[in-house]
């Protein structure tokens, strides 16, 4: 491939290539060069539409708050209103691979990432709370949503590497819990009994602990 012709690699292609190469490789397998090989270009190519991987990673982040603004609601209470937000977010962390991440290890600075970030303190605008409190509650829903996604994608990973060295995961963890050795009850076992651990990343999960958190945001406006 000429010079000329790695002029035309447009923006567009590096990104949709960029998100090929999460999927498959995750994020911590992404490299400029690995990115080349994909679009079939040479990595010195790349540079002329994108200064590094950072910058490459602050426009699939502010795609995916691009993606969540797009189907976000102003309907129903402010409560209802960030509920949908943080389902919607859910929503396209799971579309978008290691967008979680993308969120994670990028600076705000770009236009749609600040603008989600504003559609959150209007919605908590409504809550007679001090400016502080609002900033505070805006960034727990998002690290709330953006963690538990991290979250379960490295549970995953350390699975995948135990399974490769024959170990079950589920059983030495069953082991480690019934041989705990406490002062207190063992409440772990019991909610490990009744399976409650097996929710672990479900949707359930995610719910209850969104619900605890608006309640949460809604108990500060009645201190």
């Amino acid at each position: 491939m000429t010079s000329k012709d790695e002029m035309r690699i447009t923006k567009k292609k590096i990104i949709d290539a960029s998100w090929d190469l999460l999927r498959d490789e995750g994020i911590e397998g992404f490299t400029m060069r690995k990115l080349a090989e994909k679009i079939n270009v040479r990595a010195a190519s790349l540079y002329y539409h994108f200064k590094s991987k950072q910058s490459i990673f602050q426009v699939l982040a502010d795609q995916v708050a691009k993606e969540t603004l797009i189907s976000t609601s102003n309907e129903g209470s402010w409560k209802e209103q960030l509920h949908q937000f943080a389902l919607n977010l859910h929503k396209h962390l799971k579309e978008f691979p290691c967008s979680a991440q993308l969120l994670m290890q990028t600076v705000p600075l770009e236009h749609n990432y600040l603008s989600l970030i504003n559609y959150l303190l209007n919605i908590i605008d409504q809550v007679p709370i001090s400016d502080q409190k609002k900033f505070s509650s805006v960034i727990c829903l998002l690290n709330y949503v953006i963690s538990f996604e991290v979250d379960l994608y490295e549970q995953n990973k350390v699975n995948k590497i135990m399974e490769k060295e024959g170990q079950d995961t589920r059983e030495l963890f069953r082991q480690s819990i019934e041989n705990l050795q406490s002062v207190n009850k063992n409440v772990l076992q019991r909610i490990h009994q009744n399976q409650f651990l097996s929710e672990m990343g479900s949707e359930q999960m995610f719910q209850t602990g969104l619900t605890i958190l608006i309640l949460g945001i809604e108990q500060l406006a009645k201190e």
